[in-house]
């Protein structure tokens, strides 16, 4: 793709814009569930460079780049390229920027503003006259709502449900998500969300020292689960995340809470290691309620999340495209699984890939979250390369 040297020498030269436009996004709140003043920054600059720009019912953000050619703009396989809009962070989280040499620290900066800033440059590139006249089928850009946490891959749920009801089966599918310019994902890891929640009659923490303690079972359920965690590994994960329980301080609580990850990559594996986790908590509940049947805690799960796993092979086109992509800008191209909104597609059959966007990064999740620019048209070059190759192939098939 020598006729794409001209406009890859373009924005290697507009690093510095592209990490503007990055720290533009990251300061912009988007906990999950509330993107929306992420989706109206990122609405107007794609609106401003000649996109039309569509919502759908959950907030996604849509942009859809059709062929030149009016044969190629009709064709019923499109390219989508995901990047989700929101963080795991709340409205109340300072959204400051703090520069230390080549990093720049601010929750969200690398997970997903560096996603999101490399398809803004995305959505220029696939405008220029010379990448449209060469598509061969339509590429769409989606940032999705919902991919963390509790917002349990919605937007991209949704709008592969929407494609579906269309008749739309898309050729590939790639999630730009975060730094990086080596790895390619493609073993989706599934995962459920569970809380547990212990439920008793509580009582005065003297007089009815006696009575059930939802609290004490949440704790051997804690105990029990981390002995799991143990044999879990390497091919599945379990941990406890959040927990919470108690009214005040002199009195046998009512109710105590724990949240529980479990994830694995094949879903048999992962079923394996839900069933375990429900029997820790019913003999955890049992266990508490010894001295007291007549007063038994009961307990409750309730699902917050529930992702599917799926995989392709490392000699799939997609990777293969992938990896020729990533040995183009110089970089060996290695293996990886994770969690992303190519989940979705993947489930589903369809050939789904997730990729980083160039530069480095660290403490994501957290508010010390950092990003580094050092060489990172490298990774955003590569994802350039990577969805207009995708896009110019002629083959019907893919």
């Amino acid at each position: 793709m020598s006729w794409l040297t001209p406009l890859l020498t373009t924005w290697r030269d507009r690093r510095a814009w592209v990490l503007e436009q990055q720290i533009a996004i990251a300061r912009t709140p988007a906990p999950t569930g509330n993107e929306s003043a992420r989706a109206a920054l990122v609405q107007q600059d794609w609106r401003g460079c000649g996109h039309e720009v569509v919502q759908d019912r959950v907030g996604n953000v849509i942009t859809r780049v059709r062929p030149a050619s009016p044969v190629a703009a009709t064709a019923r396989r499109p390219v989508v390229c995901l990047a989700h809009l929101d963080t795991v962070f709340d409205a109340e989280q300072p959204l400051t920027i703090r520069r230390e040499g080549t990093r720049t620290y601010c929750p969200g900066i690398g997970d997903n503003g560096r996603g999101l800033a490399a398809v803004s440059v995305l959505a220029r590139v696939l405008q220029h006259r010379q990448v449209r006249e060469r598509l061969q089928r339509p590429i769409e850009l989606v940032l999705t709502v919902g991919e963390e946490g509790e917002g349990n891959l919605r937007g991209a749920t949704q709008w592969f449900d929407d494609a579906t009801a269309r008749g739309i089966t898309p050729v590939a599918a790639v999630a730009i998500d975060g730094p990086g310019d080596r790895t390619i994902v493609h073993h989706a890891v599934g995962s459920r969300r569970w809380r547990i929640t212990f439920i008793g009659v509580g009582g005065h923490s003297w007089a009815n020292a006696a009575t059930p303690n939802p609290v004490h079972a949440a704790g051997a359920c804690i105990a029990a689960i981390d002995r799991l965690a143990e044999s879990s590994r390497p091919d599945g994960m379990v941990t406890v995340t959040r927990m919470h329980g108690g009214e005040h301080l002199t009195g046998v609580p009512t109710h105590a809470w724990i949240d529980v990850d479990m994830r694995a990559m094949q879903m048999a594996r992962l079923d394996t290691i839900r069933n375990a986790v429900e029997r820790i908590a019913r003999s955890a509940a049992r266990e508490a309620s010894q001295r007291q049947p007549a007063l038994a805690l009961r307990y409750e799960i309730k699902t917050l999340g529930d992702r599917p796993a799926g995989m392709i092979d490392d000699r799939h086109p997609l990777v293969l495209a992938a990896a020729s992509a990533t040995l183009a800008v110089g970089r060996s191209p290695q293996s990886a699984s994770a969690s992303t909104d190519a989940n979705v597609p993947l489930s589903r059959g369809i050939p789904a890939i997730a990729i980083g966007a160039g530069g480095t990064g660290g403490a994501a999740h957290t508010a010390d979250e950092w990003y580094d620019d050092t060489d990172a048209d490298i990774g955003l070059e590569r994802a350039i390369r990577l969805i207009i190759a995708l896009g110019t192939t002629n083959d019907q098939s893919r």
